[in-house]
């Protein structure tokens, strides 16, 4: 399962925000702080998850587009995806 990261944009909302949500946080119930983390964890599984199937599905379209197009411009599947700017064939695993 591929790692999560998240965007650039969600970090600096969660930098921007760190105080109002340390305020809101403090005086939570320890349950309530465990059950909330439980589920983000959850939820990043889940993404991770789509992630890889959407990958592997868009693997497959490069696949059947490169077949079709073997006569024609001869382009790889890695061609394919980056023209359709798709990231589904990284580099170093990430």
């Amino acid at each position: 399962m591929a790692d999560y990261t998240p965007n650039p944009w969600i970090l600096d909302e969660i930098a921007a925000n760190r105080k109002w949500m340390v305020e809101m946080m403090d005086g939570m119930p320890t349950e309530c702080l465990t059950s909330c983390a439980k589920e983000i964890e959850s939820l990043r599984a889940e993404l991770a998850k789509r992630t890889d199937e959407r990958d592997e599905a868009r693997r497959m379209y490069c696949g059947f587009a490169e077949y079709n197009e073997r006569g024609s411009e001869n382009s790889s599947k890695e061609d394919i995806a980056h023209a359709l700017g798709w990231d589904c064939y990284k580099e170093d695993g990430k």
